[in-house]
């Protein structure tokens, strides 16, 4: 028995149970109560309690998280407010650059507005510009606006709220004046962890100066991982051969720092003690230098009782040591269980101590160094494979094959590396002597990166599997490679509970019916629109916008919002998409879509007037050979026998609208299906809506998409008082054109139609079962009427 693995197993439990339910710290502290008193009665008695004991360890972890995020809440809150604060406190984290800015989290512990001054604790990420020089344990006073980080505006996207939450970080503040930061005093904090401090920066500077920028970029990715100097360019590359661990400072680096200096003391005749002892401060001085992130601190505990074992000739317990980094971290802050970094780094060690074994003793006749390599990568994958699928819906094929190389050149380049950056500041010409070595590593390490990442089927897309099927997996990786060490009713009840789960999960599948989806995305200041019928049918009405900054496209929403939805959505192809009218807003995130996802018929109504992103559109359907149709009021496109999606605007004769007049002629959608309709009205103006009504057209829909963003140039109460509509949507972002306009909102409130925005409420999903529609928008907002689902 290993009592730790059980502990910790049931308190990562306890801590996924409170991240389910959300009680209040209150209701975990009576059920521990409830569960304590027995079980000490009990224990005093003789009585074997471990049922309630093992329960309330699982009390315990939920309760642990419910007192943790209980207190982040309770220092800031008060003043995330949008008013103007004074904060002091102390950098509690390496400052991190990012080009004219500076990242760094302040622990504050007083709160000052106007004449009043409040003792509070808690972290804040304050963003300043990079002439303000400020370190790790710097005191510092900030004038700021408080703010609560943006939460995840489409269902599944990164969710930056919970990313920064997940480090103790409930607000976040920029600073656009170096006069507003002033540093009281320096250097307060921990010596040790300055220095540290010190030690990152020599590394970086000594391989800055070593290598050149390109080179200096990517090792300072591999040793420290700091990667805001890697081009998206080769942080893809890297992605595509499925070696992006290598640049994240995970086990594996530890690992190359602990055996490179072990070996070098037991070389220079060190004592073992003495080595060991040395090793653990080398490892731990490097865990901390790199950020302390939770794969090194694994890692580091991990290295640490291995050293210690191998120093008093103790043989190593990997799962004990397994077990023990993964409750230090889950004490320290219990919502790293919900780090994506913290998932793979256990889950690929799991899979190493399950698998080395068994496979290493397969491939006995192979040279023992490449048995334990292939062993070890391949454990490593089969572990991390179902979290890789979930968080990222693709899986590299060339990864394996690019591990067995590029894990061995990093393992040569972290220590050089480090070696190379600090030796510079003693001997700026051996460093040079070595940094060449490393440049050439580092070539080679590049080279067989980009050699993987153009294979054709180098990465492949995958649905989003669901928990029971990641658990499935797991179970079947763990029973065939321990298949002889099970018992034959282990292995028969194995397998028939994986073959249960399937079956369930298959018959769930087929007998609940599914309904008509409608999501409307959150792409910013623009509109996009995702159809799913109940036979699998899809459309895609606009896509969406772009951002240019200094004439690099830094954002499009079909690049970065819509296809990494379908991935997560599993939709592998589009059967339609419409684009409404010809601006950039509606059209440009379309241009990646159509150019990377099959698409069997693109409809519009042939009016670009002289937009260059209609030339581009019309460019990409030329080149993919895509079926195109224009059409016009009075026709309609039949996604499946219940679901049609009507044509009520453009009429033949285009309306003379203002401006190029592409407003007013957006093609206008009425959405049927069974006995629920929606209005997607595109961008229409005032004369547009003016036309549709006089024209006749049937305008009745449960839910009316409000045209141009809520401008002020599209409200004519009478089209939203021929809808019928019990619901409106908006699809807009930040902008500056005072949209939606107060006159559109009061208007819809007059007539009593509730208003959901992409801004506040993020994407929102509309399901229709064919006699009404419910609401499951990405953000919850209260307070507010109850959401259908």
């Amino acid at each position: 028995m290993r009592p730790l693995v059980t502990w910790s197993t049931l308190v990562a439990a306890g801590i996924a149970l409170q991240g389910r339910l959300g009680l209040a710290p209150a209701v975990w502290t009576a059920l521990a109560a409830a569960l304590g008193l027995p079980v000490a009665v009990g224990t005093a008695r003789g009585r074997r309690m471990a049922p309630l004991a093992l329960a309330l360890v699982v009390v315990t972890g939920a309760g642990w998280l419910a007192q943790h995020e209980a207190r982040l809440e309770a220092g800031l809150a008060p003043f995330i407010d949008g008013r103007p604060v004074v904060l002091t406190g102390q950098v509690v984290d390496f400052p991190e650059a990012d080009g004219a800015r500076r990242h760094v989290v302040v622990r504050v512990d007083r709160v000052e507005r106007g004449a009043e001054v409040v003792a509070a604790a808690g972290r804040v990420r304050v963003t300043m510009p990079s002439t303000v020089e400020v370190d790790y344990g710097d005191r510092v006073r900030v004038r700021a606006v408080l703010r609560r980080p943006a939460s995840a505006g489409n269902p599944g996207a990164f969710d930056y709220r919970d990313h920064l939450r997940r480090q103790g970080i409930t607000a976040v503040a920029t600073v656009s004046y170096p006069r507003h930061v002033s540093v009281i005093a320096r250097g307060q904090l921990n010596p040790f962890l300055r220095l540290v401090s010190r030690v990152r920066a020599w590394v970086a500077e000594g391989l800055q100066a070593s290598l050149t920028p390109e080179q200096a970029g990517v090792m300072t990715g591999l040793v420290l991982g700091e990667r805001q100097d890697l081009s998206p360019e080769l942080e893809d590359t890297f992605r595509r051969a499925g070696v992006t661990h290598l640049l994240a400072v995970s086990g594996l680096h530890v690992g190359f720092v602990a055996t490179a200096g072990w070996r070098l003391l037991r070389t220079l005749r060190v004592p073992r003690v003495a080595s060991a002892l040395a090793g653990a401060a080398l490892v731990w001085l490097y865990v901390l230098a790199t950020g302390a992130r939770p794969p090194a601190v694994r890692a580091g505990v991990g290295t640490t009782l291995g050293l210690l074992a191998a120093a008093v000739g103790r043989d190593r317990d990997l799962a004990t040591a397994l077990a023990l980094a993964a409750l230090v971290l889950m004490v320290q802050n219990p919502l790293v269980l919900f780090d994506v970094s913290f998932q793979l780094t256990f889950a690929a060690t799991a899979g190493i101590l399950l698998a080395y074994g068994p496979l290493s003793q397969a491939m006995a006749k192979l040279p023992r160094a490449l048995a334990g390599a292939v062993a070890v990568t391949a454990g490593a994958q089969l572990g991390v494979t179902p979290l890789l699928a979930y968080y990222f819906q693709e899986i590299s094929l060339v990864g394996f094959a690019a591990s067995l190389i590029g894990a061995p050149l990093t393992g040569i380049l972290v220590p050089l590396g480090l070696a190379s950056g600090l030796l510079f500041h003693l001997w700026p010409g051996g460093a040079q002597l070595l940094a060449a070595v490393v440049g050439w590593g580092l070539e080679a390490l590049l080279a067989a990166t980009a050699a993987f990442a153009r294979l054709p089927w180098a990465v492949v897309p995958v649905p989003r599997p669901t928990s029971g099927a990641m658990v499935v997996w797991w179970v079947l990786a763990a029973v065939a490679l321990r298949w002889s060490e099970l018992a034959p009713r282990w292995r028969r009840g194995l397998l028939w509970a994986c073959a249960l789960a399937v079956a369930a999960a298959w018959s769930a599948a087929a007998l609940v019916p599914r309904p008509l989806e409608m999501l409307v995305l959150d792409v910013g200041q623009g509109d996009a629109i995702l159809i799913r019928t109940p036979a699998g049918a899809t459309a895609l009405v606009d896509g969406g916008g772009r951002r240019v900054l200094d004439g690099k496209e830094v954002f499009n929403a079909g690049r970065d919002v819509i296809l990494p939805l379908l991935r997560r959505e599993g939709v592998r192809r589009v059967d339609v998409v419409v684009v409404t009218h010809a601006h950039d807003d509606h059209l440009a995130g379309l241009l990646p879509v159509l150019s990377s996802v099959p698409v069997g018929l693109v409809v519009d109504n042939g009016q670009g007037g002289s937009t260059p992103v209609w030339d581009e559109y019309l460019a990409v359907v030329r080149e993919r050979e895509l079926p195109r149709r224009v059409v016009q009021a009075g026709q309609s496109i039949v996604l499946d026998g219940e679901t049609v999606l009507e044509v009520l605007h453009p009429p033949s004769v285009p309306v003379a609208g203002a401006g190029d007049g592409l407003n007013d002629n957006s093609i206008v959608l009425r959405l049927r299906h069974g006995q629920t309709a929606v209005l997607l009205t595109g961008d229409l103006e005032v004369p547009g809506q003016e036309h549709l009504l006089k024209s006749g057209a049937d305008l009745r829909a449960d839910v009316v998409k409000v045209p141009h963003h809520g401008s002020r140039l599209s409200l004519v109460s009478d089209f939203y008082a021929a809808t019928g509509a019990a619901a409106a949507v908006i699809s807009v972002g930040a902008n500056n054109y005072g949209q939606p306009h107060p006159d559109v909102l009061a208007a819809l409130e007059q007539l009593g139609i509730p208003v959901y925005r992409t801004d506040v409420h993020g994407a929102l999903r509309w399901e229709s079962d064919g006699t009404a529609w419910r609401l499951c928008p990405t953000r919850v907002v209260h307070p507010e009427e109850a959401y259908a689902c």
